[in-house]
């Protein structure tokens, strides 16, 4: 029997310098989903994986008992043998689900309630698809986890005072500049928090920024309001003039590293440098935080200053888990459900492709089609009738068997 799986690391776990190591993207997602499939043959009948600047997780659909050989071969494929399997979790069947729901609505997050990561898995989910390696039953599962991450924050007030990376950011900002609107700031990244992290500076009154990314594309912050980023390579010099760099690029690399940082000081004086990275894996050298007149913050650090309203948002995320647990217990059984007539109709329709007679074309549409597909089934030479499949048809409901006869003709 398959169920719902998944296997993951994040920041409860393991430190940055694990979790920027174990990414699932674009890059190499096919990749993976072809050794294991390679690996695992049938037991595994499609996957995702999302990475956030806080977590990766695989989310799969597949056989009991295989969550440790996928943990195994993962590990294999992306070269991480070395990080211990303590670091990683693993959930099976409604445990899965349900962390599942969780990640979705915020719950999980590191800031507790934050939004950002509805859009980050939502992305990574169609990015797979599009790739064609997410199979039926594993989308069952991700558009209900979807409904009930919706109805979390419809009916309780995780989001209440929203917290997010980009705001963090900001309060860290503050705490080592006293007129942050007075500085030059500049933003590594062009993507989804990237632009977050620009439009809550410029929100908060913050007016002289400037982007890198490797693509030159506009980034749209509002109506008025437009950012269009140099290319990568003009990087050490711009920050030189950077009071404040924050980086969220993708990147297997560092893109600043400490010598590009001593040598930016030769020209810029005593004035402080402030560097927040936020990406995993990370877009700085972490050797640079033993320069003077540098602050350099991780995403580790955004823990620290996530405090607030945080009693209230504890309150808020016990609430959606009790949500959470009713939703996907009901959910699962309609997932159940769906799965199990979906395995039946294909039954079905490669049974009646498999014999040769027109007669088949002739089946009724009439609510009596039960007897009327057993009669015809019995009556043909070619046909063996497993009792198990002929107890199903008699049960089956009449107007689903309809619609499968239909799809045959």
């Amino acid at each position: 029997m398959q169920e719902i799986h998944l296997v993951g690391i994040n920041h409860k776990t393991s430190k940055v310098s694990d979790r920027e190591r174990f990414i699932v993207d674009d890059s190499n997602i096919i990749y993976l989903n072809d050794y294991l499939l390679s690996k695992l043959g049938s037991k595994i009948s499609g996957f995702f994986g999302l990475s956030t600047c806080n977590r990766t997780e695989i989310y799969y659909y597949g056989d009991e008992g295989i969550d440790l050989d996928v943990l195994k071969l993962t590990k294999e494929a992306l070269n991480i043998s070395d990080i211990p399997d303590k670091n990683f979790y693993i959930y099976n069947d409604k445990d899965a689900f349900e962390h599942m729901c969780r990640v979705c609505c915020g719950i999980d997050s590191q800031v507790v309630g934050e939004q950002e990561i509805f859009g980050q898995f939502k992305n990574a989910y169609r990015s797979a698809k599009a790739f064609n390696i997410v199979s039926k039953e594993l989308t069952l599962y991700v558009e209900k986890v979807f409904e009930i991450t919706k109805k979390v924050r419809t009916d309780t007030k995780i989001g209440i005072n929203p917290l997010s990376v980009s705001g963090l950011s900001f309060n860290l900002v503050r705490e080592i500049f006293e007129k942050p609107e007075d500085k030059k700031v500049l933003v590594i990244g062009g993507g989804h928090l990237a632009k977050s992290i620009i439009k809550n500076l410029f929100e908060k009154g913050l007016k002289s920024i400037s982007a890198i990314n490797r693509t030159i594309k506009e980034i749209q912050v509002s109506d008025e309001y437009s950012i269009i980023p140099m290319p990568l390579n003009l990087v050490h010099r711009e920050i030189v003039d950077a009071d404040i760099i924050i980086c969220s690029a993708s990147s297997l690399t560092p893109i600043i590293g400490k010598g590009a940082v001593e040598n930016a000081f030769k020209n810029r004086g005593n004035r402080p440098m402030m560097i927040i990275d936020l990406a995993v894996p990370r877009n700085v050298e972490p050797e640079i935080e033993t320069l003077e007149l540098v602050y350099l913050y991780s995403i580790d650090d955004i823990e620290k200053i996530s405090q607030d309203n945080l009693e209230e948002r504890l309150v808020e995320a016990g609430r959606g888990k009790e949500i959470i647990k009713y939703q996907a217990k009901e959910s699962k059984k309609t997932i159940n459900l769906k799965i199990e007539d979906d395995k039946f109709a294909s039954e079905i329709l490669k049974l009646l492709r498999s014999i040769d007679d027109k007669e088949a074309l002739d089946l009724s549409n009439y609510n009596d089609i039960n007897l009327e597909l057993l009669n015809f089934l019995d009556n043909n030479d070619d046909v063996h009738l497993p009792k198990k499949l002929r107890k199903k048809i008699e049960l089956f409901d009449s107007q689903k068997l309809i619609s499968i006869i239909s799809n045959f003709k």
